[in-house]
């Protein structure tokens, strides 16, 4: 059992009783989709509770970050990760920062001094 499941759980528990309480009489579809979707975080989290037989069995899945952070936006249907990002936020955060730079190393043109011919 890692600390990472246990607060990917005690999170997922906690929002699904916020929303739980902020339900009116009425609740909207959203709302009650919203709350299954905590829910099932909350169920995926309580079943991984002690499976720690590698990194397939980590919260991450990732071999560097077994134990690392799950990126949150991992899995939400509203913000999708780019293609090839998995749940490592430490690996996604090294991904996001690489993808910022591309275009900045793309438009870079040589410097050429005074002294330089074409």
């Amino acid at each position: 059992m890692s600390h990472a499941d246990l607060r990917e759980l005690h999170t997922a528990l906690t929002l699904a009783a916020d929303l739980a309480s902020g339900l009116q009489t009425a609740p909207s579809r959203q709302d009650a989709d919203q709350l299954v979707d905590v829910l099932r975080r909350a169920l995926t989290a309580a079943g991984s509770l002690g499976t720690e037989t590698g990194p397939a069995g980590s919260p991450t899945g990732c071999a560097a970050h077994p134990h690392g952070a799950v990126d949150p936006l991992y899995g939400d249907p509203e913000d999708p990760l780019p293609p090839g990002y998995g749940k490592c936020l430490l690996c996604n955060d090294r991904r996001r920062r690489a993808d910022a730079r591309q275009p900045l190393r793309l438009n870079r043109r040589r410097f050429r001094g005074p002294d330089c011919s074409p």
